[in-house]
């Protein structure tokens, strides 16, 4: 299957899905270099998918099975990877006849977006709606040279359960892997339907180093009635690692019951825009408030027995459609390193707030935030943050009591903390505030948190104040939606932000440090 290219030619991702394969066979493989190399150029297989067989001795099948297809396995990748390290041995996967193209996908029986999600060196999840709930077939691949054969990893029956949802975590894996995946119907020999079929990437091996790009998303509120996003339709057009949703995925504040609730996330997940921008790799994703209702029910202390059944009915449907692991706890944070290069610390800056006690977060999810920006061995510590850190100009102070700086005690606290132990690299993510911006987190100061910066976004809804965001204190603001990617390059220490507007261009590219 053909990988998406971004602009100007392949990109990095093609090169690192067939980085295993005849194109770069010298690479050290996921399985070694002596894994048997199955199905290569004039390998024999029959149209059922079933194995293609062996190599033999003298390498005539071209190795192309020998690889990761990522950068956590290799010291030399494309122009733009400084990857090092060795990789676990772990299941190449086995070489099928296999073209997902020639089946027909049915957006009537697979309605919503397939997503992955909980990406780590060696697995992810996948999850998706199935509305009959009649058991599918799940296939995970990686590509090969040929285009008529795949390097087939896992080939099951999966079962929705009662309310037609699935949730499958995918295991043996290779790191810094893309994978494609899709679940199909009909039998393995001839399967009649399919869905969109989509694309994740493990994380990279736990000591491997090399550039990532985040695709970033917030706040896809149902614009003018139209279900479209251009932020999402022209990341859709790039390269990306790995995408971090900031929160408002859905905007349900008029549902109640569960059910309300899943027809939400049906409205939102049936989408073109979400399909399409869910299909190009991995999701990482918190919550805010629209999730559940606007900002002022789901204060956990005021809340009357009604808003509390309402609040769990929707963080219920929220962990039914999300490819998150859940523990029947509710507990959203977490955190998921990429090798050396990034730890992506998820918070949950909703659920747990204490009002009349200073708590935004609770004492053990701080603790949690503070052990990982101390001991994670990650050059960079991203934390997914849905509502902003940033010490706002005066105007936004009417809403203060919605965001950190509302819960000063708790904002010093992790603050200082940083400025304690000198923090470097530490990047916040948010949305919520229905505008875009590049900020430092304090408009002066010599300590370390005056270094410290934020990259706040909207994908959807607007709001006019964004443009009033200026110098010296904000890099960038703007009132308009726009599509963001973020490259986070280890070797350079810097974090490239890029804010897209709807017509394709840069409205902002630059690369950043957090150097006071």
């Amino acid at each position: 299957m053909a990988v998406r290219q971004g602009r100007g030619g392949p990109s990095r991702r093609e090169f690192l899905e067939l980085a295993g394969g005849a194109a770069a066979s010298g690479l050290l493989g996921c399985g070694g270099a002596s894994d048997p190399a199955a199905g290569g150029e004039g390998g024999e297989s029959s149209s059922t998918g079933e194995p293609a067989g062996s190599s033999s001795s003298d390498g005539g099948s071209s190795g192309a099975l020998d690889g990761t297809g990522g950068g956590g396995s290799s010291s030399s990748g494309g122009a733009d990877d400084t990857t090092t390290g060795e990789v676990p041995t772990c299941e190449p996967g086995t070489a099928v006849v296999f073209a997902a193209d020639a089946i027909p996908e049915d957006a009537t029986m697979f309605p919503l977006a397939i997503i992955a999600g909980e990406m780590t060196p060696r697995s992810f999840m996948v999850a998706i709606w199935i509305p009959d709930g009649a058991p599918r077939r799940l296939r995970v691949w990686r590509a090969l040279e040929r285009d008529d054969m795949v390097a087939l990893a896992f080939d099951e029956d999966v079962a929705p359960d009662d309310a037609g949802f699935v949730k499958v975590t995918v295991e043996g894996l290779c790191p810094g892997t893309w994978y494609h995946y899709g679940v199909f119907d009909g039998p393995a020999d001839g399967f009649t339907a399919r869905s969109r079929v989509a694309q994740v990437r493990t994380a990279i091996a736990e000591d491997a180093t090399e550039p990532l790009v985040l695709a970033l998303a917030a706040c896809n509120g149902d614009v003018g009635g139209t279900w479209t996003w251009s932020a999402l339709d022209v990341m859709s057009d790039e390269p990306y690692d790995m995408i971090v949703h900031l929160g408002d995925q859905i905007y349900a504040d008029g549902a109640f019951t569960r059910d309300e609730y899943r027809a939400a996330w049906r409205s939102w997940l049936g989408t073109e825009g979400y399909k399409r921008f869910y299909a190009g790799a991995g999701l990482y994703a918190t919550w805010d408030d629209h999730e559940v209702d606007d900002n002022g029910n789901f204060d956990r202390e005021t809340m009357e027995p009604e808003q509390v059944e309402k609040r769990d009915n929707a963080l219920a449907a929220f962990f039914e459609v999300m490819p998150i692991a859940d523990d029947g706890s509710r507990r959203l944070w977490r955190s998921h390193r990429w090798g050396l290069t990034a730890e992506i610390i998820v918070l949950d800056c909703r659920y747990e707030r204490r009002p009349s006690q200073g708590t935004y977060i609770s004492a053990d999810q701080m603790a949690f935030l503070q052990d990982r920006l101390r001991n994670s061995p990650c050059h960079f510590k991203i934390v997914v943050n849905s509502v902003p850190i940033t010490n706002m100009p005066l105007l936004w102070d009417v809403a203060a009591a919605d965001r950190w700086e509302g819960y000063k005690a708790s904002r010093d606290a992790l603050l200082q903390f940083i400025d304690q132990h000198d923090l470097r690299n530490v990047w916040f993510l948010s949305g919520d505030f229905h505008v875009c911006f590049v900020s430092r987190l304090e408009p002066s100061g010599d300590g370390r948190a005056a270094g410290l910066r934020e990259i706040a976004l909207t994908s959807g809804n607007t709001s006019v104040l964004g443009d009033l965001l200026l110098g010296p204190q904000f890099a960038f603001g703007s009132s308009a939606a726009h599509g963001v990617l973020v490259t986070l390059d280890p070797a350079a220490d810097t974090v490239n932000v890029r804010f897209i507007d709807a017509d394709g261009n840069d409205a902002f590219a630059q690369s950043l440090s957090d150097a006071p």
